[in-house]
């Protein structure tokens, strides 16, 4: 039994109808959605208001075109690097908002032993990967000093600066026993 024609041409209606409803979501969608000239080239702020960078880049799934990120430029002579999206709280007219404070921003800080003696300045931070988590950090002592490896599991707080859960004197002892486990 087939169709007859004033039931063909309702059928035809409710699909048009749903599909001019669609494509009416869609058109409200792409009408408050965030476009590249939103993101890029806006100031990206951390949690704790604090300036870090520019936006430079979107970093999209080829597969799925779900934005993934966004690289932060530092400026000149200063190595930027990528957020995710699971860090960015906010994108408004005038800047990017996180959600968190990059651990890379340790760079420089001081580190000191849990007895406050100084051990060094940090000169680079190892992540953990694919996440902001500090997996260790790179500590050089004095201008021509050694560059020490110290792992997160030495780390107390880090905070204005880095306090280890040692020692100065424990960590020498430790980096005697032990010299290719701490020197890089």
């Amino acid at each position: 039994m087939g169709l007859n024609k004033m039931d063909a041409n309702k059928i035809y209606s409710q699909h048009a109808n749903n599909s001019d409803a669609k494509m009416s979501q869609i058109a409200n969608k792409l009408h408050s959605a965030i476009t590249s000239e939103d993101v890029l080239g806006k100031d990206v702020i951390d949690s704790d208001g604090v300036f870090i960078g520019v936006s430079d880049k979107f970093y999209i799934d080829p597969k799925t075109m779900i934005i993934l990120g966004i690289s932060v430029d530092k400026g000149f002579l200063r190595k930027g690097f990528i957020i995710s999206t699971q860090y960015i709280r906010e994108v408004s007219t005038h800047a990017v908002f996180l959600n968190m404070r990059p651990s890379t921003l340790h760079k420089g800080k001081i580190v000191f032993g849990k007895n406050g003696a100084r051990i060094g300045k940090i000169k680079h931070v190892e992540l953990a990967q694919d996440t902001n988590a500090i997996d260790a950090i790179i500590v050089k002592d004095g201008l021509f000093g050694k560059r020490i490896r110290i792992t997160n599991n030495y780390i107390a707080s880090k905070e204005t600066n880095v306090f280890l859960n040692i020692s100065k004197l424990e960590l020498d002892s430790e980096m005697k026993s032990n010299p290719a486990d701490w020197l890089e």
